[in-house]
């Protein structure tokens, strides 16, 4: 059991302060042993959007409601007080205690921008104030407030003029090692068809794997979309995962949700919908006898999810027969209540 120093436990109740309706939070965990746990946890906050960025253990959460806003908050404070690898790392991008919407936090995004300078900068200027310079590309007046200077000035309004920009990237980097090599960029163009383009990404975003035991190639770790800044996952937006980088109908099906939600305008709330991956019964369902091996020998294999069945995973090297067993009665049980809901219509929520 993890003991939080008094230093911690404030920081996690001012915490608790900047977890706001509509405002995007992010929280960073990083132990891969609760990975899975995480995961589970996560997805089955309602209204919460819940989602996986970066180097896919940091989630981002958009509450919809007051009521979503609360069950965050006891989400952080379940996975603080109960196991000490894993923490909250980064709030909005911005410092602790810092309203999004104040000078301080409109300067703290601009990476090179630091709390002192913005403090500094919040003792001259309000917020409409602020907001005009930016919009008007006026680096020669932001260059005069104090702590800003003409570097941090042009940084600022190079990023505000990125945040306006309708440009649109995928961004894939290798999570398991950072001398893998570059991340792999790609810029969309809206108007010309999605999928030859995210099929190009998705061949390219392979170079960025390794030889894996386990498989014919490491996964590349994570493709996420961007917007001109190339800093931060855009939210609400889909996210193509893990070893599905590989796999045809994965990236078919990341395109059109790509299409639909970046040139349709649609918008996809839940993590069924925005997160791309093979394998769902291992992070839905307990399995006894299965460890982390056998799920990445079973990622590995290819096989699609309504594809578990005993004599398929029995094929696998290294599964057991009870193994295979225990994997397709879940697959199983899985496949029938989503069915069953289906002819209900009931909804059952499955990642």
């Amino acid at each position: 059991m993890f003991d939080p120093s008094a230093e911690e436990n404030t920081f996690r109740r001012r915490l608790m302060k900047e977890v706001a309706k509509k405002v995007p939070v992010h929280l960073s965990f990083y132990s891969p042993s609760v990975k899975v746990q995480v995961m589970e946890h996560a997805e089955n906050l309602p209204h919460t959007n819940g989602r996986y960025v970066g180097n896919a253990v940091t989630i981002e959460f958009v509450p919809e409601d007051a009521a979503a806003v609360e069950r965050v908050r006891e989400y952080v404070w379940h996975w603080e007080e109960n196991n000490e690898w894993t923490a909250v790392r980064r709030i909005n991008h911005l410092r602790r205690g810092v309203c999004p919407d104040s000078v301080q936090g409109i300067l703290e995004l601009v990476s090179g921008v630091d709390k002192r300078a913005a403090a500094k900068a919040a003792e001259a200027v309000d917020e409409d104030e602020l907001r005009a310079m930016i919009s008007a590309g006026d680096a020669k007046a932001l260059s005069r407030l104090p702590g800003i200077g003409a570097k941090r000035a042009d940084a600022v309004v190079e990023f505000y003029r990125n945040e306006a920009d309708g440009r649109r990237f995928l961004y894939a980097a290798n999570r398991n090692d950072r001398f893998r090599g570059a991340p792999v960029v790609t810029e969309l163009d809206l108007s010309s068809d999605i999928e030859p383009q995210v099929a190009e990404h998705a061949f390219r975003a392979q170079a960025l794997g390794g030889a894996d035991p386990l498989g014919d190639e490491e996964p590349p770790g994570h493709t996420t979309v961007r917007n001109a800044n190339l800093i931060h996952p855009l939210p609400m937006t889909p996210s193509l995962m893990g070893r599905g980088v590989y796999y045809p109908e994965q990236v078919e099906e990341f395109a059109d949700v790509l299409r639909r939600v970046l040139v349709d305008g649609e918008r996809i709330a839940g993590v069924e919908n925005l997160r791309i991956q093979r394998g769902k019964v291992f992070h839905t369902e307990k399995l006894p006898g299965v460890g982390m091996k056998t799920r990445s020998r079973v990622l590995a294999s290819g096989l699609l999810d309504h594809e578990y069945t005993y004599e398929n995973l029995s094929r696998i090297e290294g599964v057991t027969d009870a193994q295979a067993r225990t994997i397709a009665e879940a697959a199983r049980e899985v496949t029938e209540e989503v069915k069953e809901a289906g002819e209900s219509g009931a909804e059952v929520r499955v990642p």
